[in-house]
């Protein structure tokens, strides 16, 4: 199994190089590359050459929705097996090869139409399509909300290959859909994700700023694939040296996982790969506390943001059960060390819950008298949540629970 030692080179990008070569706007991308293929096989050793440990199966929208929207939604098994052969071919034992998945763009309830489940289906097919076709792992890249971010890990894990996630930020270092980018992490980490970070963004700088502090908080490494900037009329876009110079700051953050987004050629990896040899990786990864003994300290999160917890000072007295005023409850709780303590009891609790939990402003604690009504709770929760250990559930399956959400038995 594919092992995420630092410092690692990832590849650059692939959708700017494929315009470049000819590809025109509007069309299926990944048909455009199978019926390209020397295309994407000639970019891919160039990325190996550079000295790439890892280069990125061109399978970014190869999932049912994306694919649909071209009249190729039956396609999603062999669009993924033949695009990562290409890979493997030009990786050619060289290379680790990453299967790709990108969000669908879609809206889940309450938001949207979609379920939560709905999205997972449309993600686990691609994800096991993937491994099928043999990658090394599956990087899950670009993503714009945590709800999204987190259907595509819960998915992928369930091939057992390892998963990365990465989000990408806006000029003000927070996701497109306005949240906090610690609290993003923290959550797809504790749910299993085997490395995180940011992808794409406005540049090394914004992806620096916005990444700053966050590995000593996280107990899985940190990835950072920038794009070259944000091209524009003036020629803004970031040079070779200029992007290849922030391997030494990325490193000095504890950020050993490198790489490069839209705008990157062969020659900004290169580059990168030539000062990352010159370069001192400084190992900053934190740990967990919620697997300490003890009194604990641990992070908590929802969407938008982190809570800083220490178990003994906690106040979760503030019980609520599921009913038609539990978004009336929600926001009604405020406080630095204060939690809602809700109920649930069935699975009508649970679906309650999910579709008001984004009102809440503090830390959730679960407090669950169904095993399958506590899964649903806690899969609909778009943070990470706690656990209460009173819970009416046995010991195993609630130690379960908490593995495969990241949540903190308290």
């Amino acid at each position: 199994m594919f092992e995420f030692k630092e410092p690692l080179l990832l590849d650059g990008a692939t959708g700017t190089n494929l315009i470049k070569a000819g590809m025109p706007s509007g069309v299926c991308v990944e048909k455009w590359v199978l019926d390209h293929p020397d295309t994407i096989i000639e970019l891919q050793r160039a990325y190996v050459d550079a000295g790439s440990n890892v280069i990125t199966a061109p399978t970014f929208e190869a999932n049912r929705y994306k694919l649909s929207l071209h009249g190729l939604g039956d396609k999603v098994k062999e669009f993924n097996k033949q695009l990562v052969s290409l890979s493997k071919e030009a990786a050619g034992g060289k290379a680790a090869v990453a299967g790709n998945m990108a969000p669908t763009g879609l809206f889940v309830e309450p938001f949207g139409d979609e379920t939560f489940d709905g999205l997972v289906d449309i993600f686990r097919e691609q994800a096991f399509a993937l491994k099928e076709a043999g990658v090394d792992y599956i990087a899950c890249e670009t993503f714009m909300s945590l709800t999204e971010a987190r259907a595509a890990l819960l998915a992928a894990k369930e091939t057992g290959l390892p998963v990365t996630v990465t989000l990408t930020v806006e000029k003000n270092g927070r996701t497109l859909s306005g949240c906090n980018v610690l609290s993003n992490l923290v959550t797809l980490a504790a749910m299993g994700a085997a490395a995180v970070g940011l992808n794409c963004s406005t540049g090394p700088e914004i992806v620096l700023k916005a990444l700053s502090g966050v590995p000593s908080q996280l107990p899985v490494p940190v990835i950072a694939k920038p794009n070259a900037g944000v091209p524009s009329n003036d020629n803004s876009q970031v040079t070779v040296d200029e992007f290849a110079s922030y391997a030494k700051e990325f490193f000095k953050e504890g950020i050993g996982i490198l790489g490069g987004c839209c705008g990157t050629t062969p020659e900004y990896i290169t580059a990168l790969r030539e000062e990352m040899n010159k370069a001192e990786f400084i190992d900053k990864r934190g740990g967990d506390g919620a697997k300490s003994e003890g009194v604990r300290d641990f992070i908590a999160a929802n969407e938008k943001q982190a809570f800083f917890i220490s178990e003994e000072d906690l106040d979760f007295s503030h019980k609520i059960n599921c009913g038609v005023d539990i978004a009336d409850r929600l926001l009604e709780i405020e406080g630095e060390n204060c939690a809602a303590r809700v109920v649930i009891k069935n699975a009508d609790d649970a679906h309650e819950f999910g579709m008001n939990a984004y009102l809440a402003s503090v830390p959730v604690v679960l407090l669950g008298y169904d095993a399958d009504a506590l899964d649903t709770a806690l899969r609909l929760y778009q943070g990470r949540a706690m656990l209460d250990s009173k819970s009416d559930i046995e010991k195993d399956k609630l130690n379960l629970l908490s593995q495969k959400y990241g949540a903190i038995i308290i």
